[in-house]
């Protein structure tokens, strides 16, 4: 596997060559040998890994995976230059200095439900990490494990596909990204104020701390690992579950 940042050939992608007649020349090209538009609009997550001691821990998966809004937190790293300068006139030619730092935080959106569904599993996380009230981790105690960040933080995996969201054999994921070492970060509590006249319905933002990887070894994980993990997709002509609603 090359040191360079590749994607890995199983993505999504289409077999069309730059060196023939088949780009842009003044009109949209159409065609097998075209290049379609990057459409956004579908993507997954998957919880990789969390603490052991979170309580109902495979609910809180299924919960988090299938009631998710939004993901934010990617954001571009450029390489950053410094210029030397030269002549009356100083003008510059710039030399490589470093790359800019990977995001380190993102940002899920969900559905608040009544009774707090999910976001108690996102308080008992908070809370067994630092208490709000003696600021002292409590799950070492009481589940009698080592205090160490590898007990209390997970790994979530991040995909964006085509809109062929599930045909994961083939080829459809756009993106693919692995975070490591992931805390949330809120006791969610705002959306319980209250205003005399107003009756909403919620969304709740939960953020995290976490250490983004991707590239091509992420991207060969994500293909094996996502397809177990989404959800099944009922087709309109497929109501396949109909007697749930019928009890026929």
């Amino acid at each position: 596997m090359s040191d360079l940042l590749t994607r890995d050939s199983g993505m999504a992608g289409h077999d069309a060559s730059a060196t023939a007649d088949n780009f842009f020349t003044g009109s949209i090209v159409t065609g097998k040998g075209s290049h379609d538009p990057y459409v956004s609009g579908f993507a997954f997550i998957a919880w990789v890994k969390i603490p052991t001691w979170l309580p109902d821990g495979e609910e809180f998966k299924a919960l988090s995976q299938k009631n998710f809004k939004a993901f934010s937190g990617l954001a571009d790293i450029d390489m950053e230059t410094a210029g030397i300068t030269a002549g009356f006139t100083s003008n510059q030619t710039h030399y490589a200095t470093k790359t800019g730092e990977k995001p380190s935080e993102f940002t899920l959106r969900y559905q608040a439900h009544s009774g707090s569904v999910l976001q108690k599993k996102y308080d008992a996380w908070v809370s067994g990490v630092r208490d709000p009230k003696t600021g002292i981790a409590t799950y070492p105690k009481e589940f009698g494990l080592e205090y160490h960040s590898d007990n209390h933080t997970g790994a979530l995996l991040y995909v964006v596909t085509r809109p062929d969201a599930d045909n994961f054999g083939g080829n459809n994921i756009e993106h693919a990204s692995l975070w490591t070492h992931v805390m949330p970060k809120r006791i969610a509590l705002n959306h319980f104020n209250f205003e005399q006249g107003s009756s909403e319905v919620n969304d709740n933002e939960q953020p995290f701390a976490g250490y983004l990887n991707f590239g091509q070894a992420v991207d060969q994980f994500a293909k094996k690992y996502i397809a177990s993990k989404v959800y099944p997709f009922i087709s309109e002509n497929n109501f396949s579950n109909i007697s749930t609603y019928t009890g026929s």
